[in-house]
């Protein structure tokens, strides 16, 4: 799908509440399959995080970024405890993959697991 198109669409569906119908169309469908293009799935990506007042374009790539992000909580705090984040980045710079064992150790990381990029401090 191309770029400008999936743009309409994501004003279309990512307004909430949208009627049950729009969900179950063709159209919908295209525009899930559509986060599948790197270039639709960062753009849309890009549009959450600035929404979110977060510097995306600090990160090596769209993925670590939306993570990381993910990561905090609304004060900007490392949620520590749950088990949908999947990777830290804590103010000395250092980025890691929790151990989801009720405390705050984690498995230091060197590249992105996503892109491959060397993470640099």
């Amino acid at each position: 799908m191309e770029l400008e198109k999936f743009k309409k669409l994501h004003q279309y569906f990512s307004q909430m509440p949208f009627p049950r119908e729009a969900r179950l169309s063709e159209e919908y469908e295209a525009y899930i399959d559509a986060f599948e293009n790197e270039e639709c799935y960062n753009w849309a990506t890009a549009e959450k995080l600035k929404s979110k007042g977060f510097d995306y374009e600090k990160y090596c790539c769209m993925m670590m970024a939306d993570n990381v992000c993910s990561s905090l909580d609304e004060n900007g705090k490392i949620k520590y405890g749950d088990i949908d984040v999947v990777i830290n980045k804590w103010d000395d710079g250092l980025y890691g993959i929790p151990i989801h064992d009720g405390g705050s150790s984690m498995i230091v990381i060197n590249y992105c697991p996503w892109c491959g990029s060397k993470l640099s401090k």
